[in-house]
């Protein structure tokens, strides 16, 4: 019986010291679970704030690119506005360059036409000329055709009375002199003033046409000029139409990029709180970790209590097993024969 006890109390001597180790290990075990814990949960708190700061400046840049946002905006509906003007003025001034085309086209038709007038007034010239030639020979015809009356006139009167009718005839032919030259100092003097009427009149036109010539001059360079101004402000109108897509075209991004950071914002606040989650989560499980640190702790001790217990309980067997061995054993009576 002595000896099944000795097995029994081995066994459970060398249970308890396991439970001991694996008490030890446990404890052990718990203590690096809760340096790791605590260096989770920091990493999480740290997580948090960072996430937390992210957050904020995400909100920050979401609220900075809305107002970008709305400027732009405003930039694009300006752009568009001065798109309109662009293309209004673009058509006014293609209209004015056709109307100054047009004026000028017009000032050199007649330009031409005023050259082809003062041509024919210069001709008119020569034609008065050849007709106050005219003039002077009838004035001289009839200065000529009175000296010759004159002459028939005295021969009539040496005559008597047989030159009666030929001194009738030379008071006819004296009268038609005399008319005929009046006719011819007539004639002679309205060619004089048509001549200097041509004359006047070549020199308006000589005048009229270097003033037509230099208006025309003047046109031109309007319509250059015009044609220039056409092709700046349809520059510009490019100009106005490339601002106003590169405003739409900024408008539309920066409206994408606060709907991203919106979302940015969004996961940054998820994140956060799924953070914080964590870092409670490590919270508690260094919490438990501390209580099963505890409990690893309570049982070492209650196995070296065990263990205190046993050996205690075995020196009592030894000395119990002692004093057996020394009390002397009765002797049995023998049976008789």
């Amino acid at each position: 019986m002595l000896d099944e006890m000795g097995t029994t109390i081995s066994t459970v001597q060398r249970e308890a010291d396991e439970v001991a180790a694996f008490a030890e290990q446990l404890a052990a075990a718990s203590q690096e679970l809760h340096a790791s814990s605590e260096t989770v949960s920091e990493t999480a708190q740290q997580l948090a704030g960072g996430l937390g700061q992210q957050r904020t400046m995400a909100e920050t840049a979401r609220g900075e690119s809305a107002k970008a946002a709305d400027q732009a905006e405003s930039l694009r509906v300006r752009a568009e506005m001065m798109q309109v003007d662009a293309r209004r003025l673009v058509a006014a001034a293609e209209r004015g360059r056709e109307r100054v085309a047009r004026a000028s086209q017009t000032l050199r038709t007649v330009g031409e036409e005023v050259r082809a007038t003062a041509s024919t007034v210069v001709g008119l010239s020569g034609m008065s000329e050849r007709i106050g030639v005219f003039a002077q020979t009838i004035a001289r015809i009839a200065r000529q055709t009175h000296l010759l009356a004159l002459n028939a006139a005295i021969e009539a009167a040496r005559a008597e009375e047989h030159g009666e009718g030929f001194a009738v005839v030379a008071d006819e032919v004296r009268a038609l002199a005399a008319e005929a030259g009046k006719s011819g100092r007539e004639v002679a003097e309205l060619v004089s003033e048509l001549r200097a009427g041509i004359d006047a009149a070549a020199r308006a036109m000589q005048s009229g046409e270097a003033k037509v010539r230099d208006i025309g001059e003047v046109a031109a360079e309007a319509d250059a000029a015009l044609q220039e101004l056409h092709e700046g402000v349809q520059l510009i109108g490019d100009l106005v139409n490339a601002t106003a897509e590169v405003s739409r075209s900024q408008a539309q991004r920066l409206a994408d990029l606060a709907q991203s950071l919106q979302q940015v914002a969004a996961i940054s606040s998820s994140s956060s709180q799924s953070a914080d989650g964590a870092a409670a989560a490590s919270g508690a499980q260094i919490a438990s970790m501390s209580d099963l640190t505890a409990t690893s702790q309570q049982l070492a001790q209650l196995a070296e209590r065990l263990r205190a217990g046993i050996a205690r309980f075995s020196v009592l067997r030894r000395d119990q097993a002692t004093a057996e061995y020394r009390v002397p054993r009765p002797v049995q009576p023998q049976a008789a024969d």
